[in-house]
């Protein structure tokens, strides 16, 4: 169980981020011990568990308890490096001075971003950036253009899932694909059958023809498609033709 110490005005994006990562959780009690206490912001929490885990962009109230030395806080956006990936960071971030910690790291100046520490048997993360402010601005501003290609969100809960797998906490958590597969298929409600030909003559049999015989010749003229594109469209059609 992962317990969840967060600002009230972030509960609505915890919620939201849990949705995607699917394992369980709760907003932290006090009066229990977790295994894994993800803390952000800068208020003190009296849960207590095996692994804590605190996200912050500037130095906060429980970096001067551990007495650790931030470096420069940055309010621009930057890149961390994390394994072969790159996660854009569009809020605050924090660096710390930990030579030959390579677990996240500014992407320009190679400076550390998280570390690893142990104290009386409890294990805590320190990640260098505000997790649900990030979640909550990839979740109603988005990304710019030049990022498209980074699938920050889902290496927000990568990053998560490893730390927490990293130090000996088994994770209960629901695949978004079915295991032993590589995607999964959904039918929504713009599909009326699973297949074309089951439509028979109607409006949907008459629009596939159109962009498969005319629309895909315009296309060519337009730069749009190629001569091989346009004899695959004919084929799927002469495929329809009744056995």
């Amino acid at each position: 169980m992962i317990g969840v110490d967060a600002q009230t005005a972030d509960r609505s994006v915890v919620c939201e981020f849990f949705e995607l990562f699917k394992t369980p959780w709760e907003f932290a009690r006090n009066d229990r011990h977790y295994e894994v206490l993800l803390h952000a912001g800068d208020g003190p929490t009296e849960a207590r568990a095996k692994l804590v885990l605190v996200y912050a962009g500037r130095k906060v109230s429980f970096d001067k308890e551990l007495e650790t030395k931030s470096g420069r806080d940055s309010s621009h956006l930057c890149i961390l490096s994390y394994l072969e990936s790159r996660i854009p960071i569009y809020g605050e971030t924090v660096t710390f001075p930990r030579p030959g910690s390579h677990l996240l790291t500014r992407e320009d100046s190679r400076e550390c971003a998280a570390y690893l520490s142990e104290s009386q048997g409890t294990v805590t993360a320190r990640i260098g950036y505000d997790l649900f402010a990030e979640i909550r601005s990839l979740l109603t501003v988005g990304q710019p253009a030049a990022n498209a290609s980074l699938p920050a969100l889902e290496l927000h809960i990568a990053l998560l899932r490893d730390l927490i797998i990293a130090c000996g906490v088994s994770l209960v958590e629901v695949p978004p694909i079915p295991a032993g597969h590589q995607f999964v298929v959904c039918l929504t409600h713009d599909v009326d059958h699973p297949s074309i030909r089951q439509h028979q003559w109607d409006h949907t049999m008459f629009g596939f023809l159109s962009r498969a015989l005319f629309a895909s010749v315009l296309r060519v003229f337009g730069g749009q498609l190629s001569i091989r594109d346009v004899l695959r469209n004919w084929t799927a059609v002469l495929g329809l033709a009744p056995h």
